[in-house]
């Protein structure tokens, strides 16, 4: 759950993150918005920064940048 706003002078981180252990893909995702609407994403692939609209899906992907050796 992504909660923002909840104390007087904070900021609470707005990206969620998803462990997926060993996985490559995530077979589904689904996102309950506030507004009642349910987002089902399909094969979703690991080491990506996703941006999700609730009403387009999927409207950005990003690759994970390695860390430097």
């Amino acid at each position: 759950m992504v909660r923002s706003g909840s104390s007087y002078l904070s900021q609470s981180e707005l990206p969620l993150t998803i462990g997926m252990g060993v996985a490559a893909r995530m077979e589904t995702i689904s996102i309950y918005w506030p507004s009642g609407v349910t987002t089902i994403l399909n094969d979703v692939t690991a080491n990506q920064i996703v941006t999700v609209d609730e009403n387009k899906g999927i409207v950005r992907r990003q690759p994970l940048r390695k860390p430097a050796a």
